[in-house]
């Protein structure tokens, strides 16, 4: 019972340095392979506890132990209850996980699109069967400690050399899909503004950021005192409930594009922050051209219904009339999601 305890404490542990981690693609790789040890060290505590008490049940004399009132049941009982409590509670985000760490597998066994994952999965099984029989053979009948190290050296020398030839960290869901939509999220969202502390920019709405014309524009100050913040909202997508919609990145019209006098005048952002629902993943640098869209790309993000992306304005290149007043005529949300 003790390690499956011990199994569940460290799964909880690396749930939350997953949810801390889930921007960065390189820890949750890691973090997915210790999420695996993990799952396969609970699965062998169950194991170990049914295999004992099938052995106690075979002995002709029942143990000490066994005299006093057993309450294993009602405690196996309340354990599987409190599970199933805490998967349907946050179910959404173990299927998320779920699927990230079935997604690096995937990766990581697959070698070629002709070769069937199937076979390298299977391999992977009988390495993991190997590794418990030999378990099994060390604690019966008492073989030596290095019998045991020899599946597990040829299961990390397989994993090794998949892991160097696939580089299953590198993939995203986009890998696997066969026909993906790249678009601009004009339709998909509104803009608003926060942390604004007066209307004095009224005439530059947040809304002109998707109104794709470069008469107009956002404009906000820059300063220590004011920093406004722009939150795209998704409305429901219940369209693209079955199509694994993402946030991909932004496209963005840096400056005030009315003319080039104008464009000089006005500052232009220079580093934004970004934010997924209230939740700082990543800062990007513009370049500081009157050119067209330069797009900010980054790690993808799964959207639902009613999520938001913000961003806000960290600095700026100064204009030449108005130093602080850092304008953006067309910023918009890029989504991928499956094409059927």
């Amino acid at each position: 019972m003790k390690h499956i305890i011990r199994a569940i404490t460290l799964m909880i542990i690396l749930y939350f340095v997953a949810a801390h981690y889930q921007f960065a693609p390189n820890m949750m790789g890691i973090i997915s392979v210790f999420f695996i040890i993990a799952f396969i060290y609970l699965i062998a505590a169950i194991i170990g506890v049914f295999r004992k008490r099938m052995l106690l049940r075979r002995q002709t004399e029942p143990p000490v132990a066994n005299t006093t009132k057993n309450n294993w049941g009602c405690s196996w009982l309340f354990l599987m209850i409190v599970i199933a409590a805490l998967i349907y509670y946050y179910r959404a985000i173990v299927g998320g996980y779920s699927f990230q760490i079935f997604l690096f597998l995937d990766n990581l066994v697959k070698l070629t699109d002709a070769a069937s994952p199937l076979l390298f999965w299977g391999m992977l099984g009988l390495f993991t069967g190997a590794i418990y029989g030999s378990f099994v053979a060390w604690k019966k009948y008492k073989l030596n400690v290095a019998v045991s190290l020899i599946p597990v050296g040829i299961l990390i020398l397989f994993i090794a050399i998949l892991f160097k030839v696939n580089h299953p960290l590198r993939a995203t869901t986009f890998t696997v899909a066969r026909n993906v939509q790249t678009a601009y999220a004009y339709n998909l969202v509104t803009a608003t503004t926060s942390n604004l502390p007066s209307d004095k920019n009224a005439n530059y709405k947040p809304s002109f950021l998707l109104d794709s014309n470069n008469k107009t524009a956002w404009i906000t100050d820059v300063d220590d005192n004011h920093k406004a913040e722009i939150r795209f909202s998704f409305s429901s997508l219940q369209d693209y409930r079955d199509k694994h919609l993402q946030f991909v990145g932004f496209a963005i019209k840096n400056g005030y594009r009315k003319s080039p006098q104008v464009w000089d005048n006005f500052a232009r952002a220079k580093e934004l922050s970004i934010k997924y629902n209230g939740r700082l993943i990543t800062a990007a640098i513009l370049n500081d051209k009157n050119s067209d869209k330069e797009e900010i790309k980054i790690t993808p993000i799964p959207i639902s219904s009613f999520d938001n992306i913000s961003i806000s304005i960290n600095a700026a290149y100064p204009g030449e009339k108005y130093p602080t007043r850092a304008a953006i005529t067309e910023l918009v949300p890029i989504v991928q999601y499956d094409k059927f």
